[in-house]
């Protein structure tokens, strides 16, 4: 079994219309391998490689470094976020296509996803027990840990990050992002 790391993401400005994001990386490195692949990257005193923070051209040498690395990608897209009238309830249809396919499709039995605050974390748990319970998803677990505690949470916020980028005009990772799998979900 594996396990992914996953982050979100929403784009408002610069894209056609605003779209909610949640991407997942299913990586098998250690944290430590991680880490130390990433740490030359991550911009001096930073607490974590974080996309927004970087300048482009550090943007394109942590895209370079991901594709080196052995990580499938996944991206399930919500747009145009209008659509399910609040952020919150685009991250949940995104979580109910995202668990169900890192499950079956990818043998993933852990998603580990960034902390928010605790009133977000404890309706997200609630949406995927309501999730198992209804048989929509197997065993997978979810887990919350701090962005800064572990390098892998970091990959999927770089993934993220290239995508959104890509999708605004103002980034070129057409390799890259060629290798990703991009799922597109609707209002139904």
């Amino acid at each position: 079994m594996a396990t992914a790391w996953g982050d979100e993401s929403v784009r408002k400005t610069g894209v056609p219309s605003p779209m909610y994001l949640m991407g997942a990386c299913v990586c098998d490195d250690t944290e430590t391998e991680t880490r130390q692949r990433l740490a030359l990257l991550k911009p001096k005193g930073a607490r974590k490689l974080h996309w927004r923070d970087m300048r482009p051209s550090l943007r394109g040498k942590v895209v370079d470094a991901m594709a080196a690395m052995d990580i499938d990608h996944v991206i399930v897209a919500a747009a145009p976020m209008s659509q399910w009238n609040t952020a919150e309830r685009a991250r949940r249809k995104c979580l109910e296509r995202l668990l169900p396919l890192l499950e079956t499709e990818y043998n993933v039995d852990t998603l580990v996803l960034e902390r928010r605050e605790i009133s977000q974390d404890r309706n997200d748990i609630r949406f995927i027990d309501g999730l198992r319970s209804r048989r929509f998803i197997g065993p997978i677990r979810v887990e919350l840990c701090a962005g800064e505690t572990d390098a892998r949470l970091w990959l999927p916020d770089q993934l993220l990050g290239a995508y959104g980028d890509a999708q605004a005009g103002t980034g070129r990772y057409d390799e890259f992002l060629g290798h990703v799998r991009t799922v597109f979900i609707d209002s139904d």
